[in-house]
């Protein structure tokens, strides 16, 4: 019987990464199964049909208790305290519309990305509604690619979260990075499976997103160069040392550097909304073109497209790097949290990308001008590519034929 299989991830929060993992993973489900039936779970749903009728209250609700947060929790004090807030918040907003979308599945798959973490984002809120909904209905869950980003025994989010890991509905986490925090920290569920797999975005090639190459008589010679763009506060707002202005600066005399050498480049985002001010100031201040700045992508195809036109691209968001290893498009990348360092690893690529110690706007200028760096090792991407794979069919064949949703 066809199975119904809830995919979750974030598909309307602005980010094409997102867009992306969750397009990947499904592609590789329909890979396995061509009948089954997907239904997309936005863990942080945007659109204007979400929050309707009386469910408006809930919205209006949510945003005025998190209208107080800073005061309420600068009276309580601690991890414990912001748990509960941000929980509750959490609930009241989007407890009801978990329920709504889970209640007739047959399983649930999270399509990849940063799922395993407490300190940023709040997704730990959203992964426990979702886990505790899907066990109060015996709903199988497997967590397919995700980034394990940090632990602690003395954060009571870190512990909440370890709890919900291990209910008994989790039958298959597989981590993109940190397996051995995994194994060792979070999961003490012995019928819980785990390995470490490669991101889902490595089947970029094989889904058809790009449009086709041009003929060779058509390419433009040259060496067109993508400069991804970042939130300057992204390297500090993940432990990093170092401050925004010094990232803005960086990107400044990068583009200086670049202008001296008579480089051809422009700037370009994965669709977030600040990173895209941020490269319009940039623009401004350093009297740019207009077309140098890419317009924010707004579907996937877009984005996809874009790095395809670029003969080599600096890498800011971590997609944007993965993308261009995904199409062979050579990349130089920056690094500014743990997850960029397990991919580097993992991948063999951490000779061309750089942490907040190493942002020398000349060598990577350099870099990226003579665009000459060796082809990154492709059977180290098949090998993490093929366990994906595996993994989500080994997971569709476990899990009932169609029971709830007949």
């Amino acid at each position: 019987m066809r199975r119904t299989v809830g995919v979750v991830g974030l598909t309307t929060n602005g980010n094409v990464g997102d867009y992306l993992l969750v397009e990947s993973a499904k592609f590789l489900l329909r890979s396995h199964d061509p009948d089954v039936l997907l239904v997309d779970i936005d863990v942080d749903p945007r659109g204007p049909g979400v929050f309707t009728g009386r469910r408006k209250l809930n919205f209006l609700f949510a945003d005025v208790l998190k209208r107080t947060e800073r005061a309420v929790l600068s009276i309580f004090r601690g991890t414990r305290n912001l748990y509960y807030f941000n929980y509750w918040y959490t609930r009241i907003k989007l407890g009801w519309y978990f329920d709504r979308y889970v209640r007739n599945l047959d399983a649930i798959v999270f399509a990849g990305g940063g799922f395993i973490k407490f300190k940023t984002q709040g997704l730990n809120y959203l992964d426990e509604l979702i886990l505790t909904t899907a066990h109060k209905r015996g709903i199988p869950v497997m967590m397919n690619a995700v980034g394990v980003e940090g632990y602690s025994e003395t954060d009571f989010r870190c512990q909440r979260l370890k709890e919900v890991l291990n209910l008994d509905v989790v039958k298959v986490i597989t981590t993109r990075d940190d397996l051995d925090t995994l194994q060792r920290r979070y999961i003490t569920n012995p019928r819980t499976q785990t390995d470490r797999v490669g991101d889902p975005v490595f089947w970029l090639g094989d889904m058809g997103i790009e449009e086709p190459a041009p003929n060779a008589s058509e390419r433009v010679v040259g060496n067109r160069i993508g400069i991804n763009l970042i939130n300057p506060n992204n390297f500090s707002d993940y432990g990093g040392g170092v401050s925004p202005a010094s990232i803005v600066n960086f990107y400044r005399s990068l583009i200086a550097e670049l202008q001296r050498l008579g480089a051809d480049f422009v700037l370009f985002s994965n669709g977030m909304a600040v990173d895209e001010r941020f490269g319009a100031s940039l623009v401004k201040t350093m009297n740019l073109r207009p077309d140098q700045l890419v317009r924010r992508p707004a579907t996937s195809r877009e984005f996809v497209n874009t790095v395809a036109g670029f003969d080599i691209i600096l890498s800011a968001r971590m997609h944007a790097g993965i993308t261009a290893y995904a199409i062979d498009v050579p990349v130089v990348g920056l690094i500014w949290g743990e997850k960029l360092q397990f991919l580097t690893q993992i991948t063999g690529l951490k000779d061309r990308y750089f942490d907040e110690s190493e942002l020398d706007s000349r060598k990577i200028a350099a870099l990226l001008t003579r665009n000459d760096l060796p082809a990154p090792d492709v059977a180290i991407r098949d090998e993490l590519r093929e366990r994906t794979r595996r993994h989500l069919g080994d997971f569709l064949d476990s899990i009932g034929g169609g029971a709830r949703s007949e």
